[in-house]
């Protein structure tokens, strides 16, 4: 049904022409650009948060992955409800209060304010371009294969097209358009992730038979000593999950809140959403097993980021029409991450790097131009990626774990320390995750990054604090 689906396309840009007109009126400068002017309520928030995080790399790459993993990836559930929770508990009311105080307008310059050091921010600006620029890459691999089912593109046009779309519509309407957009986007995603799970389920013949032939196909598909080690499987849980406390992305939409009480309703709404996704979408790679021809399992075997794309592309597991809209949800789902990732990286370089103030007639011009720039250059490296979608993000969240955990969540309870140990932090960080990542890519090591990356900076962070506090007491 081409006709349908492109019928369905042009509605959704429909969609983002009107939040693009909407976003456009509203801003006059860059902290309207950038974060709406702190004037929106806690359910669109909650929602463009939610939407934020899942992303295609959810629906395509960690559904996909526990084909490899098993049902003990399922385990990550655990993960991800919890620290959703703890970032609008913990992280957010204290930066909600603080980010007026300083009057920053992002995650770097809340940083440079907090340790009072231009060093931090620049510092803090550079993490954020790589990992940033790591996290773009995957989700264009992931939303040009949902093109790629949806309208039958070669994967390259696909991807050029997902690029010509969310460069355009963050272009125009800056934060505001992309909280609208998210907000819509989110609302299909959660309905997705439930849609889908019925449908295998329901093809499948229910749970209990599914399960009983993963375990004829391979015993360990349903056991905890699963293919991929639970410590792995934990492992890349942080990594991802650690995202919900620090990742720019995600703290960026704390910005827009207009008042604790639209804190207090986003503190409700987000957790919920993220544990239902997650419940349903993890086990969708293991249970797609029992259902999947023997000449397409050969085929994801190769790639499990080709999963979900199956089942409502050329599988219609839910029929012609609503595997139709459900694709349209992962398009959906990829630019709901896309836009987010493109105006922190971008605003990375225009106010944290060239320093450009709210007030300067240059910074919405220019932050416009990396915008593009941005998004140009992570869509050329995405037609040849270097690793799977779940390895790429995982990679990315550990770099945001190792650098801001620490800086960032715990320098808002614990007495700050000086600039010089949020560097070390940071940058000590960075190059431990890196080095280790690649010594494990290249076989010398199982363990996972975020492991490392995260015992060198919380010593480097509260080593550094207690000296310097013992030299301050002397």
């Amino acid at each position: 049904m081409p006709w349908f689906r492109l019928a369905m396309v042009a509605a959704y840009l429909l969609l983002l022409v009107h939040h693009c007109r909407v976003g456009s009126r509203q801003t006059r400068s860059l902290s309207d650009f950038l974060i709406a002017g702190r004037s929106l309520g806690g359910f669109v928030i909650a929602l463009s948060f939610y939407a934020t995080f899942v992303s295609t790399n959810s629906f395509i790459g960690q559904a996909g992955e526990s084909w490899e993993a098993g049902l003990a990836w399922w385990l990550k559930v655990g993960i991800y409800g919890p620290l959703c929770w703890l970032s609008w508990l913990v992280v957010a009311p204290r930066f909600y209060q603080r980010s007026r105080q300083y009057e920053s307008l992002t995650v770097a310059d809340f940083l440079g304010a907090r340790y009072q050091s231009f060093a931090v921010r620049r510092v803090a600006a550079i993490v954020i371009l790589l990992a940033s620029g790591l996290y773009l890459v995957a989700i264009y691999k992931g939303s040009a294969h949902a093109l790629e089912q949806f309208l039958d593109l070669p994967y390259r046009p696909a991807a050029a097209a997902i690029f010509v779309v969310v460069t355009t519509y963050t272009l125009l309407g800056g934060f505001r358009s992309v909280v609208l957009t998210d907000s819509v986007q989110g609302l299909l995603m959660c309905l997705g992730a439930v849609g889908i799970l019925w449908a295998v389920l329901h093809r499948g013949g229910g749970l209990g038979p599914m399960v009983e032939t993963l375990e004829s196909i391979d015993p360990r598909l349903v056991s905890w000593d699963g293919p991929t080690p639970l410590l792995v499987i934990l492992g890349i849980g942080l990594a991802g999950g650690l995202k919900l406390l620090v990742d720019p992305r995600q703290i960026s939409r704390m910005y827009g809140l207009r008042d604790e009480r639209a804190l207090k309703t986003a503190r409700i709404v987000a957790p919920i959403l993220i544990t239902v996704t997650y419940f349903c979408l993890l086990p969708l790679g293991a249970l797609a097993r029992t259902i999947v021809s023997p000449e397409m399992a050969a085929k994801i075997s190769a790639d499990t980021d080709l999963v979900t794309p199956y089942l409502l592309g050329h599988s219609e597991i839910l029929g012609p029409i609503a595997s139709s809209f459900f694709l349209l949800v992962l398009l959906a789902a990829a630019m709901s991450s896309l836009d987010s990732v493109l105006l922190v990286t971008a605003s990375a370089i225009t106010r944290d790097l060239l320093l450009l103030e709210d007030d300067d007639p240059r910074a919405i011009g220019l932050t416009r131009q990396w915008v593009v720039v941005v998004s140009l250059v992570s869509m050329l490296v995405a037609l040849n990626p270097f690793a799977d979608i779940v390895e790429i993000t995982a990679f990315s969240g550990s770099l945001y774990a190792a650098c801001f955990l620490p800086t960032l969540v715990i320098g808002l309870y614990w007495q700050r320390p000086g600039a010089a140990v949020a560097i070390t932090t940071m940058a000590g960080g960075s190059v431990v995750v890196v080095g280790w990542w690649l010594l494990k890519r290249s076989g010398w090591t199982t363990v996972h990054e975020v492991y490392i990356g995260l015992a060198v900076a919380f010593l480097a962070y509260t080593g550094g604090t207690l000296l310097s506090r013992s030299q301050n007491h002397h």
